[in-house]
């Protein structure tokens, strides 16, 4: 009985221990378009909207009352860390790129 006892305590011990080693703490948090610096530097003055649109795709912020203004945003937070926030900003006029904001 005393076998059976401290087997059954080895095992209950065991499982409650995997259950702790889990952090909750260090899920990874993205929201938006992701903005890899590649992507960001190959941007360029002249650059037409369909050139634009194949290099960084859709905008999540759809524009709606201003098509000549696109802006992407991503926000990335690992566990209970800082929050860092990207923002680039493309304006256009005649189709083509006329100015690139980047905010790291």
């Amino acid at each position: 009985m005393r076998i059976i006892t401290l087997l059954i305590t080895v095992i209950v011990s065991l499982s409650l221990t995997q259950c702790v080693s889990y952090d909750f703490s260090r899920r990874i948090a993205q929201q938006g378009n992701l903005l890899p610096q590649s992507k960001v530097q190959r941007l360029r003055v002249g650059m037409s909207k369909n050139d634009a649109a194949i290099l960084m795709g859709n905008t999540l912020l759809s524009p709606t009352f201003n098509n000549d203004r696109w802006d992407y945003a991503y926000s990335w937070r690992k566990g209970s860390g800082p929050l860092e926030i990207r923002n680039v900003v493309i304006y256009f006029a005649n189709g083509t790129i006329t100015r690139i904001e980047h905010r790291p």
